[in-house]
């Protein structure tokens, strides 16, 4: 709870709901409050002339303050203000709904907390940081135990070791390779035998039907016959092996189904798929890789439309979806995500969003389209080949957006020049472009990167990116 009394500055109160909520969040309270008309240091109630009704975020943001909170906001916490009269003074109440959420609160990607009665940084203190991260989830789903007591020759019934030792070189059956198992968490020493943990199964199963809690959580592949669920089902398959083990047979499996295209354009005919195998990889190893698995009944699925796929997920992400590219990657699952580096299918240094948005870019597919529907699920949307010209005012923007924040992250910035050479258009497009653009800013997705540049020669960077004014 903190006090003020005519506080108005949108964004420290933007970070102050942060920093309040992920307190809370560490003390495992369901709300925390922001208070205004009452003094900080004395509780003494004096009022506030402090309106959050029809309030802009600021003199140069004419967005609507409300508005410019929840965008601004991740997760999206619910905010609810309330107005009473207290001693015949006005007092205008925050209530910071934080039941629902299930990662630290962001505000403009930056995280806060309170330390005594100051706002200051999370990342200032990784102490707190941990416990904030710890209050999620008291037991990790890697290590609880799918089976109990094996025997050290029924390892490798239920396991398939065989491609394990081929992955860390170390003879299979040899006390090496246990050590390095117990090390990877797979298993753990129970007297002679041994536990099977979630891990270990989930990654190395050879049949998921021995494992019964993780048999409905592998990845779940249908292609539809048109463009939507109503259309018939003509494959329907869930995994049926551990996710190391079986991942290039999932995506191979997935090319399989995906529609292709004919090209001449080399003198002989050949079969191009519509949606580039880069793409897919990357999109198919995030969805595993970063589920939340404290959800019940949902797995990773990919849905095959004519014209689109669908990647979906359980849990939200730990970081705002637009920042894929900044920010550095949070994993809520260590152990699987360092098994899956290890197996060459995940990188550490979360380029796989990179890849996919530069390879839909290069193969002229409208951008990535990221949705957290509820707070249970994620939905990646990759759709067909569309040229510019043809996408809808919100594919143009996602599109604008995504290609500034691949040439921010390379110190670079985007202009109408710039985009309409990634779109492949020509300078005839030059109108059509600026359109765009100029869209795109209405959108706050992006925005100029030197104010004092004639329009004409304008470029500009993401709407989290520092301009030349340090803003």
């Amino acid at each position: 709870m903190d006090y003020k009394e005519n506080f108005e500055d949108a964004k420290a109160i933007g970070e102050y709901i942060s920093a309040l909520g992920n307190s809370a969040l560490m003390l495992k309270y369901p709300v925390a409050y922001l208070i205004w008309g009452v003094q900080d240091t004395t509780k003494k109630i004096v009022g506030t002339k402090f309106n959050p009704v029809n309030k802009k975020a600021s003199s140069k943001n004419k967005m609507p303050f409300k508005t410019y909170l929840e965008q601004y906001l991740d997760p999206r916490v619910n905010l609810f203000w309330e107005e009473h009269n207290l001693e015949s003074k006005r007092i205008v109440v925050l209530i910071i709904d934080i039941g629902r959420v299930n990662h630290p609160i962001s505000f403009m990607g930056k995280r806060f907390i309170r330390v005594g009665t100051s706002k200051k940084s999370l990342s200032e203190f990784p102490e707190k940081e941990r416990m904030l991260w710890n209050a999620f989830e008291s037991t990790k789903f890697e290590s609880k135990t799918a089976i109990e007591n094996v025997s050290f020759e029924n390892l490798a019934n239920l396991l398939d070791l065989s491609t394990y030792s081929k992955i860390t070189g170390l003879p299979l059956g040899s006390v090496e390779i246990i050590n390095e198992m117990l090390k990877d968490n797979l298993i753990r020493q129970k007297d002679a035998n041994f536990d099977i943990t979630n891990l270990g199964a989930y990654t190395l199963a050879k049949n998921m039907e021995d494992f019964s809690t993780l048999r409905k959580r592998t990845i779940r592949i249908t292609q539809y016959a048109g463009k939507q669920k109503l259309d018939k089902a003509v494959y329907d398959k869930q995994g049926k092996i551990g996710i190391a083990i079986s991942f290039n047979n999932v995506i191979e499996n997935i090319m399989n189904h995906i529609p292709y295209t004919e090209n001449y354009s080399e003198g002989s005919r050949k079969d191009v798929p519509r949606f580039p195998k880069i793409a897919i990889r990357e999109l198919v190893a995030n969805a595993l890789v970063h589920q939340d698995f404290t959800i019940e009944g949902m797995c990773p699925t990919v849905e095959i439309f004519s014209n689109k796929i669908v990647f979906s997920s359980p849990g939200v992400p730990l970081i705002a979806p637009e920042r894929f590219l900044d920010v550095q990657p949070i994993s809520r699952n260590n152990d699987l995500a360092n098994l899956m580096g290890k197996f060459n299918i995940v990188e550490s240094r979360g380029t796989g969003i990179d890849k996919a948005v530069f390879a839909l870019e290069k193969n002229q597919l409208p951008a990535l389209d990221i949705k957290v529907p509820d707070s249970r699920s994620t939905v990646v949307t990759v759709r067909a080949k569309k040229a510019f010209k043809d996408m809808s005012i919100t594919e143009r923007n996602s599109s604008i957006y995504w290609n500034a924040c691949l040439r921010y992250v390379a110190d670079e910035q985007v202009s109408n020049k710039s985009l309409r050479d990634s779109f492949k258009l020509t300078s005839r497009d030059s109108s059509l472009m600026s359109k765009a653009i100029a869209s795109a800013v209405e959108a706050n997705l992006i925005k100029v990167y030197d104010p004092n540049v004639g329009r004409k020669f304008s470029r500009y960077i993401p709407y989290w990116g520092t301009d030349v004014l340090n803003n």
